[in-house]
């Protein structure tokens, strides 16, 4: 039987650089210098038991990444966390470990913090006020099959919005589940074409995952 935790960590600084792919490899290397008995698949090719919830883009940063590990015996947290900080490069902070509440199916939605910094934060949430109320903002998306299109203003709810003079900053809540997920970039990219104030590059933290619900994701 496994012992199964999850892992609530930062991806912040320049961990934010890693990619999805190379951060799989960055938590196999580190379980295997930290000693600790993860279990693995059965079969010709084993692999550690390891499951990211929603893969975050390059470049974004993050306050709320999970992962689970499986492990072939029963750990202390307290020890499990300690001794995986001690080998995590920076800019990866481990924040909690916890038995699962939720299975990964369940994550639904995802909350963005976004800084778009600019010449005049009061001039730029004027337009982006008027960008959002719009009847509709239709895009294209690309999909495995293709481009279709989707409606960014029936997906997107707006939590906070605030000018802080050089920059104003969002906070959003997408779909971001198995079925429906829309990245913030594809909703900035295309309110950067209907702004009268330029903004320079966009910075994106993801806050939460949360269940269909809207309840926290555990």
């Amino acid at each position: 039987m496994k012992f199964i935790v999850r892992m609530r960590f930062t991806k912040t600084g320049r961990a934010k650089y890693i990619s999805h792919l190379d951060l799989m490899r960055c938590f196999q290397r580190c379980i295997r210098c930290a000693e600790l008995p993860i279990a693995y698949s059965e079969g010709y090719h084993p692999h550690m038991h390891i499951i990211f919830a929603a893969a975050l883009s390059l470049g974004f940063e993050s306050n709320y990444e999970v992962i689970e590990l499986g492990f072939s015996e029963e750990l202390s947290l307290y020890d499990l966390k300690s001794r995986m900080q001690a080998v995590l490069p920076d800019g990866i902070d481990i924040i909690s470990c916890y038995a699962p509440k939720h299975k990964m199916g369940e994550i639904s939605y995802a909350e963005y913090e976004i800084t778009l910094p600019c010449s005049d934060g009061e001039k730029l949430l004027y337009d982006w006020k008027k960008f959002i109320s719009s009847d509709k903002i239709i895009v294209q998306k690309k999909t495995k099959r293709g481009y279709r299109e989707i409606d960014l203003k029936e997906l997107t709810e707006c939590i906070s919005e605030k000018n802080e003079n050089d920059k104003i900053i969002l906070e959003i809540r997408l779909p971001a589940g198995s079925t429906v997920n829309v990245n913030p970039s594809i909703l900035i990219e295309e309110f950067g074409k209907n702004v009268q104030i330029p903004f320079d590059f966009p910075k994106f933290c993801r806050k939460k995952l949360l269940c269909t619900e809207k309840t926290e994701f555990f």
